[in-house]
């Protein structure tokens, strides 16, 4: 098994499994049928050895002692398989409007677009069968592997903090760095979702090309200007500028009422991630 297979797997299910688009039977707006959630995704790879796992993701300010190390998901775990899935232009641009936008007068506590919802919700919904997939796909080549966030054993150790993070393991695999938002920047930007797997198979870490958590981070306050209850505060810093009390509260009150056949309640934010420098790319360092 080599990444390029890994890399190629990915982007066939994609492609092939009817998710990276709105259905019409779950399309809010009969508009949005057809419309691609994703672009070609972004692979990265991180030995399960590395000490970022075994050692500085378990202290008390970064994630803590309750992060699960690769090697009990999975034993005799060699590699983890990070990626990220970038939301198209259709799926940002939607966001990119004023905060106070009114979408839909009809949709109760809505804040961002009907396009980020099926972003958010539908994506959510492709990065987890992708996750289970490759699964599977490893499995039946004679590896163990498991995606944590998809299994029994993910739990949360305390508010907003779970026993894995998606974010930490992307940036261990060389896909990013952190941003004041607290979202990963990656050389697609930070609009999107992220998903891992961690294996037996033995893959070639991917270098970092950076040696800070913030490096790419070029603190302009612009996800700050956007957020809509002023959660985040560059005069903090980027460890600690973003309030998750402010945030978290208000992004499970910015809901879509129960919708379609399946009751599928969406709810979603994201101003932070769109409409500032870091949204498609790494942005330009200031001088």
């Amino acid at each position: 098994m080599e990444l390029q297979d890994v890399q190629d797997t990915i982007t066939a299910f994609m492609a092939d499994s009817g998710l990276n688009e709105v259905s019409p039977e779950l399309a809010i707006l009969p508009e949005y049928a057809g419309v691609r959630i994703y672009e070609e995704p972004l692979v990265g790879v991180a030995a399960a050895d590395d000490a970022l796992f075994t050692g500085e993701f378990k202290r008390p300010e970064v994630i803590g002692p309750g992060f699960r190390e690769p090697g009990l998901w999975v034993p005799g775990a060699k590699s983890v398989i990070s990626f990220f899935l970038p939301f198209t232009e259709a799926i940002r641009a939607s966001n990119r409007t004023r905060t106070d936008e009114p979408y839909d007068p009809a949709i109760t506590n809505q804040h961002c677009s009907t396009l980020w919802l099926h972003g958010r919700i539908e994506g959510q919904h492709l990065m987890d069968e992708l996750c289970l997939y490759l699964c599977r796909v490893l499995q039946d080549a004679g590896f163990a592997t498991v995606a944590p966030s998809c299994s029994p054993d993910f739990a949360m150790i305390r508010p907003f903090c779970s026993n894995w993070s998606e974010r930490h393991v992307a940036f261990a695999a060389g896909l990013g760095t952190f941003g004041l938002s607290k979202g990963i920047i990656t050389a697609k930007g930070m609009a999107g979702r992220l998903g891992s797997v961690v294996t037996t198979a033995e893959l070639p870490a991917t270098p970092r090309s950076y040696t800070s958590p913030f490096e790419y981070c070029t603190m302009c306050g612009a996800c700050a200007r956007r957020c809509p209850v002023g959660a985040i505060d560059p005069a903090k810093g980027c460890a600690l500028g973003k309030d998750q009390l402010l945030c978290g509260p208000y992004i499970k009150g910015s809901y879509l009422a129960p919708q379609g056949v399946r009751g599928i309640v969406r709810y979603g934010c994201g101003k932070c991630q769109v409409g500032v420098p870091c949204e498609h790319g790494i942005p330009r360092a200031r001088h």
